[in-house]
């Protein structure tokens, strides 16, 4: 659908898509399924969906047309940025309190990227940093159990049986797969030993079944789709159309590379799939939904431009 929907329509659901998407996320807080003490799923008979996931594609349309509206005034934090804050902030906050700090980083970053494309002052960004990282740093220590997984990630075979056991487990599952890997279907690590095996951690996992170069395939695919991505942004025939396919490339790419790095231990852990891979509906819908719209607005690309 959204492959052949012209992008361009898209523009007038902005509003609406953003206002569904925190109607959703209340809903979520209210009546969502809790799972191990956390409230991600809305239940709708016998389909069970994340509105997180579905929130990213939509904060993108809403940013991407916003953004172009108000081109002119994008240099005024009042009357250009104060709105599109707002706007994020409360999506933001919102996925935050389910508890979840994997997507909303996501979110935040990706909103700095096209509101830097979009032209909004330095002092500006720098300041949306400052107040970003402070309040990420509050909502880590706000909670027991994130302050223990970053102490663990400081050195994860300390505390091998307990905070850091999970981490433990994706580093020799990725370090026993060697170069060529055990052989599709035959890691050892996914009997039991690695929790969120499927979801979270499925790259470890095809680091110990296809070694070296399965993984060095994944980064390349990513690091494929960053550059086709940003070459259709750059030959898009509006504004919003760069907008939105940078937004769309980098909330893909940005969570697979938080993915990858989680799963090697490079970052904390935290609960964030990976796109095309990761067991789950809500998140391969998103990701087939954000391919379909770069699709399509590679489609309409300005003739005057060539990338070499």
């Amino acid at each position: 659908f959204f492959l052949i929907y012209d992008y361009k329509k898209l523009q007038k659901f902005s509003q609406i898509g953003l206002v569904v998407s925190i109607i959703l996320l209340i809903l979520v807080l209210i009546i969502g399924k809790p799972v191990r003490d956390v409230r991600r799923w809305l239940t709708i008979g016998p389909v069970n969906f994340q509105v997180s996931e579905l929130t990213k594609i939509f904060i993108v349309i809403f940013l991407a047309n916003y953004l172009d509206r108000k081109k002119s005034k994008i240099k005024d934090f009042f009357s250009g940025l104060l709105p599109a804050l707002i706007a994020v902030g409360a999506v933001v906050f919102l996925i935050a309190i389910e508890p979840d700090l994997g997507i909303p980083l996501v979110i935040v970053i990706v909103s700095a990227i096209l509101l830097f494309i979009a032209g909004a002052r330095w002092i500006h960004l720098f300041s949306i940093t400052a107040v970003a990282a402070a309040a990420g740093y509050l909502a880590i220590i706000s909670k027991g159990y994130r302050i223990e997984r970053f102490i663990s990630f400081l050195n994860p075979w300390k505390y091998s049986d307990s905070s850091g056991y999970q981490l433990v487990q994706s580093l020799i599952s990725l370090g026993s797969g060697g170069f060529w890997g055990r052989g599709l279907g035959n890691s050892q690590l996914k009997k039991f030993y690695l929790p969120e095996m499927h979801t979270d951690f499925i790259f470890s996992i095809v680091g110990e079944e296809l070694g070296v170069i399965g993984v060095l395939l994944i980064v390349l695919l990513f690091v494929s789709l960053l550059y086709n991505g940003c070459k259709i942004a750059l030959e898009a025939t509006d504004l919003f159309g760069t907008l939105l396919a940078a937004g769309v490339t980098f909330t893909i790419v940005i969570q697979a590379f938080f993915n990858i790095a989680v799963c090697c231990g490079c970052i904390p852990t935290k609960g964030i799939s990976l796109p095309f891979f990761s067991y789950g509906g809500s998140s391969l819908i998103t990701t087939f939904i954000g391919i379909g719209i770069l699709a399509n607005i590679s489609q309409h690309k300005r003739k005057d431009i060539r990338i070499k």
